[in-house]
């Protein structure tokens, strides 16, 4: 049974994918750069429009449904290399969380709670307000093309994340 996605979903959409770029400049899985793309009508396509939203936990779980710890901003070639591949979906939402987070989130996605739909829509505006404008990545990863890196290769691998102090 396909999930309606509703305002709600959308604005958590919104959020994660600028939370992604504020954090790393582009997805957070394969890590490969995403900037603003000047359209040849004159119109910005913003680079956290080049991302999506992943869930961990499917959005039929409401605990979790617009959990930040739930969702990740990636690239679409990261997305699908993780839903085709649930273990690694798991080793990876694992690593990039944590032990201990990734089994709060676990717990979390068993509790039948309701959501309080407006407090939700004030909590997710006033979040993506406090991301402000979303600075430009540094010039080392500004100059890089949308289709460096190795997201955007066509590899059937699934992306790697960098370990942090690994050369």
């Amino acid at each position: 049974m396909k999930i309606r996605r509703d305002k709600l979903d959308t604005l958590f959409s919104e959020f994660i994918r600028k939370r992604a770029i504020a954090k790393v400049g582009g997805c957070e899985c394969c890590l490969t750069p995403k900037r603003d793309i000047l359209k040849d009508n004159g119109k910005v396509f913003p680079a956290w429009k080049q991302l999506q939203a992943s869930h961990f936990w499917g959005r039929g779980k409401k605990a979790t449904r617009f959990d930040p710890d739930n969702a990740v901003g990636i690239c679409f070639h990261c997305h699908i290399q993780l839903t085709a591949h649930p273990r690694e979906h798991s080793r990876w939402f694992e690593e990039h969380l944590g032990q201990p987070a990734f089994d709060l989130l676990e717990a979390r996605a068993c509790i039948h709670d309701k959501v309080d739909e407006k407090a939700l829509e004030i909590y997710l505006k006033s979040k993506i307000e406090g991301l402000g404008s979303i600075p430009e990545p540094p010039p080392s990863i500004a100059n890089k093309t949308v289709t460096e890196g190795i997201g955007a290769s066509g590899s059937d691998n699934l992306p790697k994340q960098k370990k942090k102090g690994v050369k």
